[in-house]
This record gives structure tokens, C-alpha cells and sequence, in this order.
């Protein structure tokens, strides 16, 4: 076996006491290729150290003027850390156990013989080599995962940033939302705008999946669906979103669950698309809900999908909620709107969650 391990000859240190012992030490290891000093003392050696970075130290446990004891804990502490195995010339079980626990790679008896002080040395540079090796990888390892880290936080900063501030409060109305991702980033979404003061048009949609992938269509869907919620017709508008996400989601082998709506302030008339979504409920007052019965298949599923125009109508104090997934919370007597949406998002912030939660709500003043 060739103990120039990965082309370059490793040096070694031997410190030992005992002069002609030690110069036999070193002419067996040159012999097998390796590059052998020799330290006297502890304080020899540590001149040494000083000059030169080790891939190995053998040394005696009773130098005469210290402990190897001390030398070795000073030598873990070195980077990079040389191997280090203790020899003595006492044989005690307690004292190699010992060297192991300080950090020594082996522990042996003199006399050392030829053929065990070759196998010594080679098997604790190879132990070496694979350690620094493992460090070597987890550091990288790690500084992939704070750059991911760091990249992730950003990203869910700016997807936080695209949501509209909640709550809203306009003339005759009250809108509020909470989001809650299940990763760093997501495939949820709400949001509202108002194309004319008379008319909030108000949107939650969920991406299939989860993760970067479901946010970058999920950046796609927003903006697909914001750009149409100016059109009167809310059929068109939809229609022409899923023809602009068509690509992206069939590249993606994706859909879209939304549930888009334009409220009319003035009236109280609600003119709703619910593709795929289903989780709605129309509170009356304090007592009474109603399901949005009018459904329509998921955005992206079938190929020219039609997509049925349903209605409601909401009277004062009636509020309109929307879930990303269904959520057995009662928030009837919330305060306010925005403590209605926090209440129901609650549970979601208690447990590790399988998928995003969203909440939006809409109540007429």
C-alpha cells in the first residue's frame, strides 16, 4: 500500500525521548516513503509544530519535561489537525484508553514492531484523510444550506411583499386575509384590487404542489388574474388568465384551484367564478352560513374548461370567507374582520402543516 496517500509524501513527526529508538522509528518510516522528523521533548516539539503542519504525530505519553497528555490536547485544536497516536511503554489498558478519550488515534506498546508501526502510521493518515474529507464536505454542505437559507427568506419576502396589506377597509365593506406557508415560500395566494371604487374584485387561488416551483406559478396566476379583473364580464376574465397560465401549467403537469370574485359595494350583489376551489362560506349575521353552491372544474385540469358565473348577495353584517383548505374553527364572534381571518388561520400556526393556509374574508358594512 502506497502511504503517499492522494500523490503527496505525508510528513510525520515522531516524539520520543529515547534518541536511538526514535531515529529507528524514522528510518523504518522513510524507508516505507514517508518524510520523518524526530522532537526530544515537548519542547522540541512544539518548535516544530510551530514551523511545519503534520499529517501525523507519534509520540510518547512520558516526555521528560511534560505529559503527551498536554501535547496532544493542544494538537486537536491545530487546524488542520494532525493525526496523533500515543506510545508508551507501559502496558495499561486504562492509560490507552485514556490517550482515546483525549483524542489519540491509537494507542501502542513499545516495543513497536517494523511491520505494526508502518500499519499504524498508514491507518491513521487514512482516518485522517477521510475526516477532513467529511469536514471538508459538511462546511460546504452548510454553506449551501445558509445560501439557500438566505435565497428562501428573500424569496418569501417578496412573495409576502406581493400581497396586499390586510386589512382593507373601503366604502361599505371590510376585507381581510392570513397566509400561512407550509414551506419557506408558496403556492398560495390572495389577493384584491379595485378596477372601480364601486367594485372590489378579490381572488384566492391555490397552485398544486408546494415550494419554488408552485411560487413561481403562483407569481404567474396572480398576475394573469389581476390583469383580466378589469373586464366587466368575470367569465372572460378568467377565461383569458387561464389561456395566458395555459403553457406554464401544462409544461408543469400543473393546475389551479381559484376562486375569483367582483363585489359590488353599492348593492351587495357578489358575481363569483369558483374553479375547482370549494371551500366558501357566506356567513348571515351571527347564526346562518350558506355553501356557494355554483362550481367549475380547476384551472389547467381540462382543456377548454368552461367556467359557470355564479351570485350572492350580502346583506350588512354578512361576511363572505374563503379557505385554501377547510378549517373547523368558528369565528362568528370576532371582533373585527382581521381577528375573524386570524382565528380561523389559528390552528394552522400549532401544527406542521402538510399544505399552505390562506384565509380571505369580505364583509359588508
Amino acid at each position: 500500500m502506497d502511504p503517499r496517500d492522494g500523490g503527496d509524501r505525508q510528513r510525520l513527526l515522531i516524539v520520543e525521548d529515547e534518541q536511538p529508538l526514535a531515529q529507528a522509528m524514522a528510518r523504518t518510516l522513510r524507508s516505507r516513503g514517508f518524510d520523518a522528523d524526530i522532537a526530544l521533548s515537548g519542547a522540541e516539539a512544539r518548535q516544530r509544530f510551530e514551523a511545519v503542519d503534520y499529517a501525523l504525530v507519534l509520540m510518547d505519553i512520558r516526555l521528560p519535561d511534560e505529559s503527551g497528555y498536554g501535547l496532544l490536547g493542544e494538537l486537536n485544536k491545530k487546524v488542520p489537525q494532525p493525526a496523533v497516536v500515543m506510545i508508551s511503554g507501559v502496558d495499561d489498558p486504562e492509560l490507552g484508553r485514556a490517550a482515546v478519550d483525549h483524542g489519540a488515534y491509537g494507542y501502542y506498546v513499545k516495543p513497536v514492531g517494523a511491520t505494526e508501526l508502518y500499519l499504524a502510521s498508514v491507518n491513521a493518515l487514512r482516518r485522517r484523510s477521510l475526516e477532513l474529507e467529511y469536514r471538508a464536505n459538511l462546511q460546504r454542505l452548510e454553506s449551501m444550506v445558509a445560501e439557500r437559507s438566505d435565497q428562501m427568506a428573500r424569496a418569501a419576502a417578496l412573495q409576502a411583499g406581493m400581497l396586499p396589506a390586510s386589512p382593507l377597509r373601503g366604502q361599505g365593506f371590510e376585507l381581510a386575509a392570513a397566509f400561512t406557508p407550509a414551506r419557506e415560500i408558496s403556492g398560495d395566494f390572495y389577493d384584491w384590487n379595485q378596477p372601480d371604487p364601486r367594485y372590489v374584485a378579490v381572488t384566492l387561488g391555490d397552485v398544486m404542489g408546494k415550494g419554488l416551483p408552485a411560487a413561481i406559478m403562483m407569481a404567474t396566476v396572480r398576475a394573469a388574474v389581476r390583469g383580466a379583473s378589469s373586464l366587466q364580464d368575470i367569465e372572460e376574465g378568467v377565461y383569458l388568465a387561464a389561456k395566458v397560465m395555459a403553457t406554464a401549467l401544462e409544461v408543469n403537469h400543473a393546475y389551479v384551484t381559484l376562486f375569483h370574485a367582483v363585489y359590488d359595494s353599492q348593492t351587495g350583489d357578489l358575481r363569483y367564478i369558483d374553479a375547482g376551489h370549494g371551500y366558501t362560506r357566506l356567513l348571515r349575521g351571527a347564526t346562518a352560513q350558506e355553501m356557494l353552491s355554483q362550481r367549475s372544474a380547476p384551472i389547467g385540469m381540462f382543456p377548454d374548461s368552461k367556467f359557470a358565473v355564479g351570485s350572492a348577495h350580502l346583506d350588512r353584517g354578512d361576511t363572505l370567507v374563503v379557505f385554501s383548505v377547510p378549517l373547523p374553527y368558528d369565528a362568528r364572534h370576532a371582533a373585527d374582520i382581521q381577528d375573524l381571518v386570524d382565528i380561523l388561520a389559528q390552528g394552522a400556526k400549532s401544527r406542521e402543516l402538510m399544505d399552505d393556509v390562506t384565509v380571505l374574508a369580505l364583509r359588508r358594512l
